[in-house]
């Protein structure tokens, strides 16, 4: 037989619109309010655990053949029902001096963006039980959510001494430090988070974040920055880091003919309006759609010497000219998207140019 669920749930003393209840103002109403819920679930065979304080009337009842209660709730955030589980650790927080209640309902409430109510829930359950390391790092994850950076750094460095293998605790901290500016101070624990948890997509955006933010360190953000696209292409990350390589590579290219035109890309787009315009449309889609991909690993555009083969072009392209022959297709399929390739100003020289040379002949 399938268990069923408990029923946990607070209300307001002054909600209650229930038949037979005496005026609220009678000494005898809030013991008829636990008496009408005791019965109300005594008659259907269930269990119920009712407590009248602070305005609110809290329940907990449970089937005869029911999952327990503080299971049931953990189970609902395991499987990231955090909104449905609520009610019911909020109406278990008033009921029971419980630390994994007093936890999961500080981190519910941060997670969904309550930070601030979090504190109280969280600091409880420190109180209950001063071990538990967990609290310690929600409660400075949520100091850090709240701008309140120096009380959140004091609170994750404890932390980090009792749990130095504990990446999440390495991440939140060096995240901390970064958020108020001490990018040097985070980087070291930027990098300890990656060793303990090199398959963390999450921690790998923050320590190249954490480098492109310090000038002697932007050429390792990049390095890591392609490896996140690389090992992570399909995570929440690899757009935002793909997007920084690409303007790193455009400001590169000016950087190499200091702010004017390049001559090298305008040949290469000269190059592939020739080219595209012998073979079929479908098949210069599908180039560009390679090419595409190629470049969310990044195409060392500056390197010539580094060199590319496609499956639906013949030839051996470098990096630049395969971002030209991108801009070139992406052009000729809609002349008004910007691809991001940086390089409009060489586009409408190299259009020029062809079009002189298509008169001439």
């Amino acid at each position: 037989m399938q268990k069923q669920a408990p029923e946990i749930f607070q209300l307001p003393l002054a909600s209650l619109k229930l038949a037979g209840l005496p005026p609220s103002t009678d000494a005898g109403f809030e013991e008829a309010v636990v008496a009408h819920y005791a019965l109300q679930y005594g008659a259907k065979g269930w269990t119920a655990a009712v407590v009248v304080s602070g305005g609110m009337v809290r329940v907990l009842a449970v089937p005869q053949q029911g999952i327990e209660p503080k299971a049931y709730l953990l189970g609902l955030l395991r499987h990231g029902y955090i909104e449905d589980a609520l009610p019911g650790l909020e109406a278990m927080y008033g009921m029971v001096d419980d630390p994994d209640i007093c936890f999961n309902y500080g981190v519910a409430l941060s997670e969904l963006g309550r930070v601030a109510d979090s504190l109280p829930p969280l600091n409880k359950c420190l109180n209950l039980d001063p071990a538990y390391d967990n609290a310690a790092i929600a409660v400075g994850v949520s100091l850090s959510k709240l701008e309140r950076y120096d009380e959140a750094e004091v609170v994750l460095k404890a932390a980090a001494k009792i749990q130095p293998e504990n990446a999440l605790v390495k991440q939140n901290l060096a995240a901390t430090l970064a958020r108020a500016g001490k990018f040097a101070e985070a980087l070291p624990y930027f990098r300890q988070a990656a060793s303990l948890a090199p398959n963390n997509p999450a921690v790998l955006m923050g320590l190249a974040n954490c480098l492109d933010s310090m000038d002697a360190h932007r050429k390792e953000a990049l390095t890591v920055y392609k490896d996140l696209v690389k090992r992570f292409p399909d995570s929440q990350f690899a757009e935002n880091a793909t997007q920084i390589l690409n303007r790193a590579g455009q400001a590169d290219l000016r950087k190499v003919v200091d702010g004017g035109y390049r001559p090298d890309a305008v040949e290469y787009m000269i190059g592939a309006m020739k080219r595209f315009a012998e073979i079929p449309h479908e098949q210069v889609g599908r180039a560009v759609m390679e090419i595409a991909q190629l470049g969310q690993a990044g195409l060392e555009i500056n390197n010539p010497l580094k060199r590319y083969s496609l499956t639906n072009l013949d030839g051996d392209f470098s990096g630049l000219q395969l971002l030209c022959y991108m801009h070139v297709g992406m052009a000729l399929f809609n002349p008004e998207m910007d691809c991001g390739s940086g390089l409009q100003r060489e586009f409408e020289i190299a259009k020029g140019m062809a079009g002189s040379v298509a008169k001439k002949k």
